[in-house]
């Protein structure tokens, strides 16, 4: 027997990813998925126009802002100091909130500059750190955040717009001339104060030059934010003007200085633009939390049909249409056109509903994009069952019989690289996805004190706690504490070690072992859990690792 020859590393490497492969193993996931695929999307047909209709829950409208002006920030690659300075102007993360920041931005004096100007002149601490440098002849760092006592003062400042109860209570400032009037004339003048602690301790230090001029910038701040009309009597609208008021106070108050500074830039921004400009950067601001002009780009690029499908009729048929190629792309006619079609179908309802997706749909991405890469169709298909018989009826012509060549070839498939690859790459996937899941695990507290698989049994939204003998069993095994040591400890080794020992057994002799087990487990997910279609599609990955003669021998009872 001639010793087969030794393979240099690169020919080893190279024989991993691109041998070929029998087509079997991925026609048959083929049939599996397209079986699941076709369940996921009938089931769609119930609620078709309330998931992806015009007037969705998830609207077409706010499903084209998203693709269209969804923001894409970064950090320069160059810059890899540890706190670089952020850029973007931030508003309150809580809606309500936000919207009454908003509301405050819009409502400012953009065609009126010198007004706006000093309204916002109390926020720029910066400002006040260069005109002191300046007066030590000292070089000050424009753009950088000024030193943090400029920053408490203007927040002790603030604090005096506060209407939230502080200890000590602090005087509050108000629209009545003659109370507004008394509290900064007894900021500037420390003689006239009833209660020293009463007032910002660090304002004191200024001169009294400094202090009318802080004076009079808070009375400017005062007065810009939002304030109820004099002759306004409903006390509902009043509070909630009073409410408002409070939220923009707040935000200052939490803002960071580095944040306040490119706020006041923003806002500095605005001044020149039209009102229909600043409009629109004020609302594509208060949208995103974020500023168009510091994004690397805006948007997704992304496809769905149902962006420009809307009419119910149309969808109708359509979503008809997509049921037609996914059967017709399960029993494997026209396999390389079909699934790139049934990819594409599936993606359209993901892109249109993000919402919805969940696991089940990133794994059934994940096998749709394998399956149409590989040659899943020479196999267990229509199209392999039409190649035969035009074999057989070109072999009767030319031979008058069927000759050895196309024997072998009604035999079995012939070996694909596309499906090896495919199979290979699939495979490899797997393996990155089980470790992912199994680290990401060991992060978590419930599973290192053995909660997490316990909580999983026992929560009414996964598992079948409603039948009755269910929940008798689990009272059981809660009432016994060494079988509920068992189950919740077992539970969570069991399932950790799968997922961290299966990326690297599945590559020894022991693969069919890690394969069972790796089954068992995700049976377990669909019961326990009640995630049937995540279930059964990571089911249907596991069949990667079985070989293609293995699956002819069990559907078609083949010897070896």
């Amino acid at each position: 027997m001639t010793p087969s020859p030794q393979r240099s590393p690169w020919q080893k490497w190279v024989h991993f990813w691109f041998a070929a492969a029998d087509p079997t193993t991925m026609a048959f996931i083929r049939i599996v998925t397209g079986v699941l695929v076709l369940y996921v999307h009938l089931v769609y047909s119930l609620d078709l126009y309330s998931f992806f209709g015009k007037d969705a829950w998830y609207s077409l409208e706010t499903a084209n802002r998203e693709r269209h002006e969804t923001p894409w920030q970064a950090n320069s690659f160059w810059n890899w100091e540890w706190k670089e300075y952020p850029k973007n102007a931030r508003l309150p993360e809580e809606p309500h909130r936000r919207l009454a920041v908003l509301a405050y931005l819009q409502s400012l004096p953009y065609d009126k500059p010198e007004q706006l100007e000093r309204g916002i002149r109390l926020l720029d601490c910066e400002a006040d750190a260069i005109r002191d440098a300046k007066k030590e002849n000292q070089k000050y760092p424009i753009g950088r955040v000024a030193p943090l006592g400029y920053d408490l003062l203007v927040r002790e400042l603030i604090t005096l717009c506060d209407t939230r109860l502080t200890d000590p209570p602090h005087p509050i400032l108000s629209l009545e001339p003659t109370v507004r009037r008394g509290i900064l004339n007894a900021l500037k003048n420390p003689k006239d104060r009833d209660n020293r602690e009463r007032y910002p301790a660090m304002f004191d230090r200024l001169s009294e030059e400094q202090r009318a001029e802080k004076a009079q910038q808070l009375e400017d701040f005062y007065l810009m934010l939002p304030h109820a009309e004099v002759n306004e009597k409903d006390p509902k609208k009043q509070a909630a003007i009073a409410e408002q008021r409070q939220f923009v106070v707040e935000y200052f108050l939490e803002l960071g200085p580095a944040y306040r500074m490119n706020l006041l830039r923003f806002i500095r921004e605005l001044v020149p633009l039209s009102e229909a400009e600043r409009a629109e950067r004020l609302d594509y601001f208060g949208y995103w939390n974020a500023e168009k002009q510091f994004s690397l780009r805006t948007g997704s690029p992304v496809f769905s049909i149902w962006y420009h499908i809307t009419d119910p009729t149309d969808m109708a048929i359509a979503h008809s249409a997509i049921i037609i190629i996914i059967i017709l792309f399960t029993i494997g006619w026209q396999t390389r056109i079909t699934s790139i079609l049934t990819w594409l179908a599936a993606m359209s309802y993901l892109n249109r509903n993000p919402q919805v997706l969940f696991g089940q749909d990133t794994m059934m991405n994940i096998l749709l994009i394998y399956l149409m890469i590989a040659n899943s169709g020479a196999a267990l298909s229509v199209d392999r069952w039409l190649a035969c018989k035009r074999a057989r009826k070109l072999a009767m012509q030319k031979h008058g019989k069927i000759d050895a060549e196309t024997a072998a070839y009604l035999a079995t498939p012939m070996p694909s690289v596309s499906s090896g690859f495919a199979q290979r790459m699939l495979q490899i996937h797997f393996c990155f996805i089980y470790m992912a899941a199994g680290m990401s695990k060991l992060k978590g507290n419930a599973w290192w004190n053995h909660n997490a698989f316990w909580d999983t049994l026992i929560n009414p939204e996964f598992t079948m706690i409603h039948f009755e003998w269910y929940e008798h069993l689990m009272r059981y095994a809660a009432s016994s504490r060494p079988v509920y040591a068992a189950v919740a400890a077992g539970g969570v080794w069991f399932t950790i070690f799968i997922e961290i020992s299966l990326p690297f057994l599945v590559w020894t002799k022991l693969r069919p072992w890690a394969v069972m087990l790796g089954l068992a487990l995700h049976a377990g997910v669909g019961v326990f859990m009640g995630l049937l279609i995540f279930s059964l599609f990571m089911m249907t990955m596991l069949i990667c690792y079985i070989p293609g003669s293995a699956v002819r021998q069990v559907l078609f009872s083949e010897k070896k």
